[in-house]
């Protein structure tokens, strides 16, 4: 009993470290963004001044390597991958202790297929890599703040895994928030209700 409170333990710990760490990248992306932000106004200003510049001349400035073309193409891109990081941070921020959500932990050094279902309606279906994934399955309400993340799930739904014993869920129950109140070991293929096979407290 002791060993699997430590271990519990241990798990809870990884999981507020990993989580702390994340908000501290998170925060420097968004430096990153406003930094880059200021920089593609130059860009547009510089942009701009260039078209009084003859036709041919023009073209092989934007075409050249490191040109205006190429800072608003790496530009987009950042802010295109920004846009799903910053949907993260408000998922992990926004953690309203009156709902109840699972998350998943994958063990080992390869992904596992994770797949939630509802009689014949697939709601997830995916491989998960090892460690805290980002996706929050909710059973009990729906958060304040619904990112692509955030996933609602009948309490009755049943869980199927790829591989048995490399995955644990956390459950952060009704009342609680940061810190998982339970964390279950799947040590078979398939849960046929969430609810009632993890003993979840589901207010009235």
């Amino acid at each position: 009993m002791r060993k699997k409170n430590w271990f519990v333990s241990l798990l809870a710990s990884m999981l507020i470290l990993a989580i702390l760490m994340f908000f501290i990248l998170s925060v420097y992306n968004l430096i990153e963004i406003r930094r880059l932000g200021r920089k593609f106004e130059d860009f547009e200003k510089r942009f701009l001044s260039e078209l009084d510049s003859p036709r041919m001349k023009m073209i092989e400035e934007l075409l050249a390597p490191n040109s205006i073309l190429s800072h608003y193409i790496t530009a987009y891109e950042y802010f295109k991958k920004a846009t799903v990081d910053l949907e993260r941070i408000f998922s992990e921020l926004d953690d309203d202790p009156t709902t109840g959500y699972i998350r998943v932990f994958i063990i080992g050094n390869d992904p596992v297929w994770v797949t939630i279902r509802k009689g014949d309606t697939v709601i997830f279906s995916r491989d998960l890599k090892p460690g805290l994934s980002p996706y929050r399955f909710f059973y009990y309400k729906e958060p304040k703040v619904k990112t692509s993340y955030d996933l609602t799930i009948p309490r009755d739904a049943s869980l199927v895994v790829g591989v048995p014993n490399r995955v644990f869920l956390l459950v952060f129950g009704v009342g609680t928030s940061h810190h998982p109140t339970k964390i279950v070991q799947v040590t078979q293929s398939r849960i046929e209700n969430i609810a009632r096979d993890l003993n979840l407290y589901i207010p009235r």
